[in-house]
């Protein structure tokens, strides 16, 4: 079987809506709870390698979380993707963003029921956020894989930078100019989901501290959820129209 079958697609507007979620989110958290990525796995192997170096080891220990939890929330996706194949049905990710909305449901109402002030140093009463968090981004993570047969990831952008890049260079190179349209369609879903992602990051960090701020991401995965699902009822009348 085909690790393909578990990447579920979307459409473009899905994974602008997504990475700007994530961007907000994880901005959120770090501007204003502590500074540990809760989306931006990346960022915290680098933030794990300066405390271990410092001996620093709490800190450390709340970055393990975030990719532990992370982790597990691509766990889950991979799971509920690996049930729908099985049982001959195509994956789709409004399930997994109706879970992920959940997660940031609990993760508001934690930050609203127990206020917290910024601290630099991650302490105990950070982990349950950073825990849930980084788990409901690793499950978005593994929720949308593809903009139709382009491979995007709305939770980080390295993938995304290194991909531009390589795709420029061949479009500067004229390589294969067969597929020049599919290349440059490529670098702009990239890009666009790339920006969303930083504007994301932006809104949050303008619009301030209050937890209730994260309501807006919550609703947007609602929207998205409810939309992916009434997306794929209509392909699958669409479908049984045909036949």
């Amino acid at each position: 079987m085909q690790e393909r079958t578990h990447h579920p697609s979307g459409p473009l507007g899905l994974a602008i809506a997504l990475a700007a979620t994530a961007g907000f989110v994880d901005a959120h958290i770090y501007v204003n709870v502590t500074p540990v990525f809760v989306a931006n796995m990346s960022g915290n192997l680098i933030h794990m390698g300066i405390s271990l170096g410092e001996g620093d080891w709490f800190p450390a220990l709340a970055t393990v979380l975030a990719l532990g939890a992370f982790t597990a929330g691509v766990i889950i996706a991979t799971v509920h993707h690996d049930r729908q194949v099985t049982r001959a049905r195509e994956v789709h990710p409004a399930f997994l963003l109706a879970v992920e909305s959940a997660l940031l449901v609990v993760l508001t109402t934690w930050l609203i029921a127990i206020p917290t002030t910024f601290t630099a140093r991650p302490r105990a009463a950070d982990l349950p956020v950073i825990v849930l968090a980084a788990m409901a981004m690793g499950i978005q993570a593994g929720a949308l894989r593809r903009v139709g047969e382009i491979a995007v990831a709305t939770t980080y952008g390295t993938g995304a930078i290194v991909r531009i890049g390589e795709k420029v260079v061949l479009a500067a190179r004229r390589a294969d100019r067969s597929s020049v349209h599919r290349r440059r369609v490529a670098i702009a879903v990239l890009l666009v989901v790339l920006v969303s992602y930083v504007a994301g990051a932006v809104i949050a960090t303008v619009a301030g501290s209050s937890p209730w701020l994260l309501t807006v991401p919550t609703a947007v995965l609602v929207v998205c959820a409810l939309a992916s699902h009434v997306g794929r009822l209509t392909e699958i009348e669409d479908a049984a129209e045909v036949s």
